[in-house]
């Protein structure tokens, strides 16, 4: 009997929480071990959300842009007062906020439906920052989501 236990637990997926945002073109998930937080973006930051800082509370963090970095656009959309802010740490520590423009959703994925992106591609933006993909299919139709590596994000 513990033997149909053990097999029965090993032949379970293991699934692990994302939470998954849309910027540009690219949906994209940050696993929810490195997401302290999902905040409205503080009113009245315009000004320092141009310099890449917003206030939050008593902290003043630094926010990372992505839509200058994977659109062709060369406005900065922080300075566009988006509506949320994805709390982490950068490797250092330190609270840095992700602007996303709509609301980021948390899904749950089957780890053995990710593959890894190799390191040396580096040619494009986006690959330069993520460590694995996800293809969900869904009536013929195939999505993809990139997932984000903080220390990749950083060094980038």
């Amino acid at each position: 009997m513990t033997n149909n236990k053990q097999q029965t637990t090993n032949n379970k997926q293991q699934i692990t929480k994302f939470i998954v945002f849309k910027i540009a073109d690219y949906l994209l998930a940050l696993p929810m071990s490195d997401v302290l937080k999902v905040v409205n973006f503080p009113p009245g930051s315009n000004h320092l959300g141009v310099m890449g800082l917003v206030q939050l509370g008593r902290h003043t963090i630094r926010t990372v842009d992505l839509h200058q970095q994977l659109s062709s656009g060369d406005v900065s959309s922080v300075a566009k007062n988006l509506p949320f802010l994805v709390i982490i740490r950068n490797p250092q520590g330190e609270l840095c906020g992700i602007a996303v423009d709509d609301t980021p959703n948390l899904m749950e994925f089957p780890l053995d439906l990710m593959r890894s992106v190799p390191q040396s591609f580096g040619q494009s933006n986006i690959l330069e920052m993520v460590s694995h993909t996800l293809v969900l299919s869904e009536e013929e139709v195939a999505t993809t989501i990139f997932m984000l590596d903080v220390k990749r994000l950083f060094c980038y």
